[in-house]
């Protein structure tokens, strides 16, 4: 997914419907509030868009894809798969965090559209599949991840990374930090398990000995990147 291709005015009407939104809801912002916010006649709004409800999957698609480029960049700039990695997250969780009022006024949202809302959870599931896939396949390539069924593990790893959001933003109302991201990249490379259960685990396991040890955290230099 690539940046997508705005006019002026149409972006103006989508920096105003955002920021209307995050302050009154989907319910809150009306057709006249947002001409009046954007400088531009009802007549101009209805031009770029439909309804109010296109409006606002448009602010979520313009975001998305923002975030997306963000993403490739961020992984772009790194060579080997687990500093990707650890680039994907902090940025993710970093966007996220920027992106505070849109995320919540998203959930709140999700009832009232939930079948548009839905459409578009899939099709940008997607989107960040696969790369969060691309890395993990090359880790594997490189020997630093074992073999795992590797969209499996990025949907997992989407998982992970939403859950995280959710909590910290809905539950603790509170910034998603770079501990976070940091917290997410550790559970999701090396679990749960001590390194002194590895016995344990090895017997019950249908591989038997092809169970891998992993170390409790990320050495220095790994850290240090």
């Amino acid at each position: 997914m690539s940046e997508l291709a705005i006019t002026p005015q149409k972006e103006a009407i989508l920096d105003a419907a955002q920021e209307l939104f995050a302050r009154h809801g989907f319910e809150g912002l009306s057709i006249r509030n947002l001409a009046t916010q954007c400088g531009l006649a009802k007549a101009t709004i209805y031009h770029h868009f439909r309804d109010k409800q296109d409006i606002f999957m448009s602010v979520l698609e313009r975001d998305v894809s923002h975030v997306h480029t963000q993403i490739l960049n961020a992984a772009a700039n790194e060579h080997d798969a687990l500093n990707k990695l650890r680039m994907v997250i902090h940025t993710y969780c970093r966007l996220i965090s920027e992106r505070r009022s849109v995320v919540l006024t998203t959930l709140r949202e999700i009832t009232g559209m939930e079948a548009k809302l839905r459409r578009f959870t899939q099709v940008n599931r997607e989107v960040f599949l696969g790369p969060l896939a691309e890395i993990i396949q090359q880790g594997i390539d490189e020997g630093v991840f074992r073999p795992v069924d590797t969209e499996m593990s990025a949907l997992c790893l989407l998982g992970m990374l939403h859950a995280f959001v959710t909590f910290q933003l809905i539950v603790q109302d509170r910034e998603i930090g770079s501990d976070v991201a940091e917290h997410v990249l550790q559970l999701f490379l090396y679990g749960i398990g001590r390194e002194c259960s590895q016995a344990t685990l090895k017997s019950g396991h249908p591989g038997g000995n092809s169970v891998p040890s992993y170390p409790s955290s990320l050495s220095d230099d790994q850290k240090s990147g």
